[in-house]
């Protein structure tokens, strides 16, 4: 079950840091909206792998929660994701009250970051559990 959730949950992660990278297919197309598919990624590749360490994590869009709550398995999150706690501000775009500017070069600088927590958290469930991937 744990296994099928983790799979699950990376498969989540997987699906939003695609439509993040697809970019601006039309003018219509926000760079907040792509920013927050990346954040989308962080937060699910990041609760895949609490889900994988049997550890609870509460309701919540705060990278920098779920990043203390691995770290207390004694797992380090390596210096060059760190900068994805900033993420947590993409979530409140979804009303248009709150929708912000973000330039093409944050966009660029966010999707890279995203994709690296993904391979990180990858690479942290695939020690112990190959046959996921």
């Amino acid at each position: 079950m744990r296994n099928d959730d983790v799979k699950k949950w990376l498969g989540s992660a997987e699906s939003d840091m695609e439509l993040s990278l697809k970019g601006k297919a039309s003018k219509k197309i926000l760079y907040i909206t792509l920013c927050y598919h990346s954040q989308q990624a962080v937060e699910k590749s990041l609760k895949a792998v609490l889900i994988h360490l049997d550890k609870r994590y509460p309701h919540t869009h705060d990278i920098s929660v779920l990043f203390n709550l691995i770290e207390e398995t004694n797992i380090e999150i390596p210096n060059i994701i760190k900068p994805a706690t900033e993420f947590t501000k993409y979530v409140i775009w979804r009303y248009p009250d709150d929708i912000f500017e973000i330039e093409k070069e944050e966009y660029k600088h966010v999707i890279v970051i995203a994709q690296k927590v993904l391979k990180w958290a990858k690479s942290i469930i695939k020690k112990d559990n190959s046959k996921l991937f």
